[in-house]
């Protein structure tokens, strides 16, 4: 039985703007391919979520698939 991987990102301090929202990126599953990222609205944490990868932007990507 394969375990799933799970990689921390959240030293890297990735992290982008939506919204007027930072969405810092915490971890990547690798299995289903998610990003559980950390939502600030005016440095306010708002809530913890989970995203798809494929919904981040691309310089994320590029930084993110080299660390996989």
């Amino acid at each position: 039985m394969e375990k799933k991987r799970i990689i921390d990102l959240s030293k890297q301090n990735l992290s982008y703007e939506e919204k007027n929202q930072i969405i810092k990126i915490l971890n990547l599953n690798q299995q289903s391919m998610n990003l559980e990222v950390s939502i600030f609205q005016n440095n306010e944490f708002i809530k913890k979520t989970t995203i798809a990868f494929a919904h981040i932007p691309k310089k994320l990507k590029a930084k993110i698939n080299p660390l996989c």
